[in-house]
């Protein structure tokens, strides 16, 4: 593993470090906080910071929720059915950003179709077309890593437990979740670190206001270059730390299969 290990700390911990000194050292020279004072100050980072954990908590909700009873309709069928619920993985989330454009926008197929929709997925102010794509995304991902889990070793244990009387809620409670918690927990937390910190689908999908921290910190450099460097170098690392926290708790929590 050590060179995969070098090669990440060098790219990652060389980008943060790059992105420290931006910070701290404006292209007019000399050390400063400005950028930081800056990005506190502006109101647009506190709306931004805020969107992007609301967007962040409901996309990663919503997509480990459906993962799990996805899993448990796939979990007795075949090969070819669980390489079809796969298939959106290794699809650009960049691409299906476009696609939900192109079909669920105002004037879209699917409003030339069945006429109006009751809904307003795209630029809709409470970010429900971003949750959306990322559901679509995240789900199978998500599926993957139940469905491991939920091997013939798992069936053996539910039928033993329905042998001594246990009832479907207490096989789920007592047999099935606690072999699905961790992955489940896992992959959730890898799912909200990926969400918080890409800008492509908000920037396709999302509202013109507020953006996500990733759209905020791009949009800081179309303004003024000098300052907006900056201030977009730390906004990006708070997200930067954020998604290592997250990787963080991933880790910890992926030392057992029971999580603890």
């Amino acid at each position: 593993m050590a060179p995969a290990m070098a090669t990440v700390v060098l790219l990652f911990g060389g980008a943060i470090a790059g992105a420290v000194r931006t910070s701290l050292v404006p292209l007019g020279g000399g050390v400063s906080l400005d950028s930081w004072r800056a990005l506190f100050a502006d109101p647009a980072f506190l709306d931004a910071a805020l969107f992007s954990l609301r967007v962040t908590v409901l996309a990663t909700v919503v997509s480990a929720a459906a993962a799990v009873g996805v899993a448990g309709l796939l979990r007795s069928h075949g090969t070819l059915v669980r390489a079809l619920a796969a298939l959106p993985v290794p699809v650009p989330h960049l691409l299906v950003a476009v696609l939900a454009v192109l079909w669920l926008a105002p004037g879209g197929l699917a409003d030339r179709a069945l006429g109006a929709l009751p809904l307003s997925l795209i630029r809709d102010d409470a970010g429900l077309g971003i949750v959306l794509v990322y559901a679509y995304k995240e789900v199978p991902f998500l599926v993957l890593l139940l469905l491991a889990a939920m091997g013939s070793g798992l069936r053996e244990r539910e039928e033993a437990a329905a042998v001594l009387g246990a009832s479907a809620r207490q096989r789920l409670a007592w047999v099935v979740w606690p072999t699905i918690r961790a992955p489940l927990v896992v992959g959730s937390i890898v799912v909200a670190a990926f969400v918080l910190g890409a800008f492509e689908v908000p920037l396709v999908v999302g509202p013109n206001y507020p953006p996500t921290l990733a759209a905020y910190a791009y949009e800081a450099t179309q303004g003024d270059v000098l300052a907006g460097e900056g201030v977009a170098a730390a906004a990006l690392l708070l997200t930067a730390l954020a998604a290592i926290a997250l990787a963080a708790a991933a880790v910890r929590l992926a030392r057992t299969v029971e999580g603890d």
